[in-house]
Formats: C-alpha cells, sequence, structure tokens
C-alpha cells in the first residue's frame, strides 16, 4: 500500500490540530513533526501514513494480546453484525452474550462464575465498586460504603475510578474534590517503598497498613478493597507473593469485599490467564477485566463475581442490581471477544507469554549497566523498565522531561513504538518471538545508549 500524498498527511495534521481532541495529549505538543498518525498494522506491527513500520512495543495499550489484524476476529463481527447488530440488552439475551460469559465463566479463577458485561475497563472499576456497595446494603450493612485501595495505582477515568486511582497518579490532582469514601494505603513498591524497608525484611507493612486503614476507618463503614494485581499504568509493580494472601486474609477478617482488577493483567498478559489465581493462589470477590477481552479489537469489560455475591442480588426486583448501560453486553463486542479467546486458546498464548516473557526478562536485565534504568521488573509479557537521573537517589525523570521525549525519537528510528513517561512500558502482543525479543532488546539498548550520549549521561 502507497502513503498517501503530502496534501492528503497536511490536511489530517490541520485535521488533528484544530478538530481532534486527544486523549492524555498537550496541544502544544500537536506540532506536524511531533504528530505520527497510524494507518494500519499487522501482526505485531503498527505502520503510519507514510509506510514506516513499527513494533507495537506496548500492545496498543497492554490490549491487542492476539496481535494485529486477525481475520478471524473481523469474519466474527461482520457476521454478527448481519445477524444482529443491537437489541435492548437491558430486557433479552443474545446467544454472543450467553456463549462469552459461559466461557469467562469457565476459564475464570475458583467459582468466580457469574459475569456483568459493560464497555471498559473503567466502567468495569466504577460498577464493581458500585456492586460492593450494594451487596453490602443488601447483607444488612448499609453503613459499610467505604473502600480501601493502594496509593500508586490506576483505576480507569470514570468518577468512582478516578477517586480509587492513586494520588500520586497525575490525572487525579485536577478533578478534586472526588468521590467521599475512598481511603488509600501503602502500595506493595519495594523499589520505592515508603517506608524505606528492604523485602522480605519489611514484614509486608504495606499489607498490614490496608488493616489499620479498615481499623481506622471503622470495619463496618468499609464495604471493599480494590486493587490491580499486577499494577500497569503505575510501573508494572509487581506485589511480592505474600501480598494478595495477606490481604485476602485481612478482608475475610473483617467481612470486607476483595476486588481485584485484572484490566491489564488479564487474558495471558502475564503468563497465566489471570495473574490473581495464576501467581498469587488468591480468589477475589470480584474481578474486573476488559483490554485483552476483545485484544482491542472492539471494546468490551466485564465484573465477573462469586457465587456468594451473585446470590445476595437474587430474591427478588428490590435485590436487583441497580445499574445499566445501554452498550453492556453488546452483541457484536461479545463476537469479537469469542473469537478472541479462541485464538488465545487455540494458539497456546498463555503458555508462550509465560516462555517468552522469561526471555525478555533475562534480555532487559543486561540493560541494568545503563546509568539511566533504575529497575526491570514485571511477570511474563507485562515489563517494564524505570528511567532514572540518577541509580543511587532514584530520582526520577519528570514526566515531560526531554530525556523520555529524545528516548521516544531514537525508539522510532530502529522501528520501536511505546509509551514514555518516566517508565518505558514493554508488553508486545502475545504471539511475539524469541527472536523478536533479542531484535527489541537490542534496539532498545541501542535508543538508551544514544540518548544518554546527546545528554552526556554517564
Amino acid at each position: 500500500m502507497s502513503p498517501i500524498s503530502k496534501k492528503e498527511k497536511d490536511e489530517l495534521i490541520k485535521g488533528t490540530q484544530d478538530h481532534f481532541w486527544m486523549h492524555s495529549k498537550a496541544w502544544d505538543q500537536l506540532t506536524p513533526e511531533m504528530i505520527t498518525i497510524m494507518d494500519r498494522a499487522e501482526g505485531t506491527h503498527i505502520i503510519d501514513v507514510d509506510g514506516n513500520r513499527y513494533f507495537d512495543l506496548m500492545s496498543g495499550l497492554w490490549l491487542v494480546n492476539v496481535g494485529h489484524g486477525r481475520k478471524e476476529i473481523a469474519d466474527a463481527v461482520y457476521e454478527q453484525m448481519q445477524k444482529l447488530c443491537y437489541v435492548n440488552t437491558w430486557q433479552y439475551p443474545t446467544i454472543p452474550a450467553i456463549k462469552l460469559a459461559s466461557k469467562i465463566a469457565s476459564l475464570a479463577p475458583g467459582d468466580l462464575d457469574s459475569v456483568y458485561f459493560v464497555l471498559n475497563g473503567s466502567d468495569a472499576v466504577d460498577t464493581a465498586y458500585l456492586m460492593a456497595k450494594q451487596y453490602q446494603a443488601l447483607s444488612g450493612y448499609p453503613k459499610k460504603y467505604k473502600i480501601i485501595t493502594k496509593k500508586r495505582a490506576y483505576h480507569g477515568a470514570g468518577s468512582g475510578a478516578h477517586t480509587i486511582t492513586g494520588p500520586s497518579f497525575f490525572t487525579r490532582r485536577v478533578f478534586e474534590p472526588m468521590t467521599p469514601g475512598i481511603r488509600h494505603a501503602a502500595a506493595p513498591f519495594c523499589y520505592r517503598c515508603e517506608y524505606e524497608l528492604t523485602y522480605p525484611d519489611c514484614n509486608l507493612l504495606c499489607a498490614s497498613d490496608i488493616e489499620r486503614q479498615i481499623l481506622s476507618e471503622d470495619p463496618e463503614t468499609v464495604a471493599a478493597v480494590i486493587g490491580e494485581t499486577i499494577s500497569g499504568a503505575p510501573g508494572v509493580i509487581p506485589p511480592p507473593p505474600e501480598y494478595w494472601p495477606m490481604v485476602r486474609s485481612i478482608c475475610d477478617k473483617y467481612d470486607i469485599l476483595l476486588i481485584m482488577d485484572e484490566v491489564i493483567c488479564g487474558w495471558g498478559r502475564t503468563g497465566k490467564w489471570f495473574a490473581c489465581e495464576g501467581h498469587y493462589d488468591v480468589i477475589p470477590d470480584l474481578m474486573t477485566i476488559a483490554k485483552g477481552t476483545s485484544s482491542g479489537y472492539l471494546p468490551i469489560a466485564a465484573v465477573v463475581a462469586r457465587q456468594k455475591v451473585r446470590d445476595k442480588f437474587k430474591p427478588g426486583f428490590q435485590e436487583m442490581f441497580q445499574h445499566g448501560l445501554t452498550w453492556n453486553a453488546h452483541p457484536v463486542c461479545c463476537a469479537a471477544a469469542l473469537a478472541n479467546i479462541n485464538i488465545i486458546e487455540r494458539e497456546n498464548l498463555v503458555d508462550k507469554a509465560a516462555e517468552v516473557g522469561q526471555h525478555l526478562i533475562t534480555g532487559l536485565e543486561t540493560l541494568r549497566s545503563h546509568p539511566t534504568v533504575g529497575d526491570v521488573r514485571g511477570k511474563g509479557l507485562l515489563t517494564a523498565i524505570e528511567l532514572v537521573k540518577d541509580k543511587n537517589t532514584k530520582e526520577s525523570f519528570e514526566m515531560n522531561d526531554p530525556f523520555n521525549n529524545e528516548l521516544g525519537t531514537q525508539l522510532a528510528k530502529v522501528g520501536i513504538q511505546t509509551r514514555i513517561r518516566n517508565i518505558m512500558g514493554i508488553a508486545p502482543p502475545l504471539i511475539t518471538t524469541k527472536d523478536e525479543v533479542d531484535w527489541l532488546v537490542d534496539g532498545i539498548d541501542k535508543a538508551l545508549g544514544e540518548t544518554e550520549k546527546k545528554y552526556s549521561i554517564k
């Protein structure tokens, strides 16, 4: 396919500058040289309007698990659109929605087997938050409405999800005051422990802080604890192995629901179907899923509930969950998700993510010799490099630091696209091969070297 003409490209750039309000992008960043307009994609690569190919190192935003250009998914969507594009999903179930709910129930951990569909990860978190509060009210505890979460977290952009997102995350500050009743405990972030302790001598004070928060608020007022199983957007932060079992025990002690956010780390991304059970042997009461559910081909997400939660909503109309959205359980989105999950199963992508992910971590560890590589961490194909100005003090680069922009430019030169703030996200599609990993590590190594050289960092 030939690149578009200069005139067409100039018109698209002007349309971007004049009319397209981009997410998380400052207007002063929309200069012609800083706008890369993507045109198409195939496999592990995205291609811009000039025909330049880039390895999609972030799988979009941690979601294109099966890779780009899957005709099987497009065909399933087209067929469903022709058969039934939409129906009142508040009133009628559809074949794709029923089949998808059943498939998710068969793969979800433990007795998580009731699936409430929504449109995206933010919706899923907001829905779980509301579901937990109504569950406690139906259980005879209407004063249990508070939510305990982690300081370093990201749970989305809805009103409740924004508040649940940790206070250190930049998108939250400008929307104060936030939804009441949300409290934030210490994050299980060993590289930047807020207690300045070292694991395992720390005795997991971050987990104990959740109990401290519960007791401070009064257990009779706390509905749920929520957290990303492995935090993604805040920097890919896998907690120590004892963390989630401790949190599960604390929740059980005080009759508090545990909500685990698997929006990013679910669907094989970490080398397990779901990280909560696969890496931590913990079954939450509610689990949020999104991104990899359809690999980004269409928006779909869900809250998956245990039987004990579902049963509180079953007796009659008065107990019905008081929530719903127009696009929930959209039949076309469900058809896309079913085709996507079929590919993950058929091609054994979960096990491949574990194997290739270990090869990736091994390769990334060799980059610690760079003066700006402070930490390398992750599980499976959910990994990241934390960039620092000084390894001894762990001083971070600001998110808009010129170093980050230059590193992005250098990566693009070698054919790699990812998001760089003070964290370099490294989460390639689950179809990535070991040979591609070797090429990626070499490309990152070169890009880091050129950027450090430009800023005289030694």
